[in-house]
């Protein structure tokens, strides 16, 4: 009889090393700008002056990535624009995997990346107090797609200013 407590003591044990913790691939997708609004901190995009934008995510390493996709939604015009991005116009921030890009706006303008030399640290994020009239919205959506085939997706919806300070 005492036989069998020992042996349940022993099972979570025994059960502990059969457990498997899978990490994603690729995942924690972060967005940001340049220029970020006093009232909600949240990050907008302003059409009169220059605008970076940035976005990260959590991967091991660039070699397990085999593509990416930006899809870029106007809500006032409708448009949508997809662009792929080349791998190389990413940068290594610790864990994360980084893109940062000059947006131009106008018909079938899309972010640029940034001529060499220029770090992804070297934007300074400036607060503004919005006008009370948003000019549009702008959905990025970036989908990054593993060596195996599995897509990874995040997204942020940017409000659009015409008259920034």
């Amino acid at each position: 009889m005492r036989k069998i407590p020992w042996l349940l003591l022993l099972l979570p044990l025994v059960l502990s090393s059969c457990i498997l913790v899978v990490d994603l691939p690729v995942s924690n997708f972060r967005f940001d700008s340049n220029w970020q609004r006093n009232t909600d901190l949240r990050y907008v995009f302003c059409t009169n002056k220059t605008t970076y934008m940035r976005y990260k995510f959590r991967a091991p390493d660039s070699s397990v990535i085999s593509s990416i996709q930006e899809v870029y939604q106007g809500y006032a015009s409708g448009n949508t624009l997809t662009l792929n991005r080349p791998i190389t116009d990413l940068t290594r921030d610790g864990n994360d995997l980084v893109f940062v890009g000059i947006v131009n706006f106008g018909q079938g303008q899309v972010p640029q990346s940034l001529p060499a030399g220029v770090s992804q640290q070297s934007i300074t994020v400036t607060p503004i107090t919005p006008p009370p009239s948003i000019t549009g919205k702008t959905t990025v959506t970036v989908t990054v797609t593993t060596t195996s085939g599995r897509p990874y997706s995040g997204s942020y919806t940017y409000d659009v200013y015409s008259n920034c300070p």
